[in-house]
């Protein structure tokens, strides 16, 4: 497993294509921050990875979140 770079900071900083996961403290999802949905954004790692940690902090979460974008834009990338 590769590091994970740690960083206590005031803000954030976000680069174009960065995903972010919000973990509440009970440790239930609070919120997903991406980049709007395209094929672009589908085709790399990053979403990849994404998906992977969604369906490790809650299963069944991976297909839900397809779902939801696909319902939430009428449209089918994946």
């Amino acid at each position: 497993m590769s590091k994970i770079d740690f960083e206590i900071a005031d803000d954030l900083e976000f680069e174009d294509g960065d995903c972010c996961v919000i973990i509440r403290s009970n440790g239930s999802i609070g919120r997903v921050v991406m980049p709007e949905m395209n094929k672009d954004v589908i085709a790399t790692k990053g979403y990849k990875k994404l998906l992977e940690v969604l369906e490790i902090l809650k299963p069944g979460a991976k297909n839900d979140f397809i779902k939801h974008n696909q319902k939430e834009k009428r449209r089918s990338y994946h």
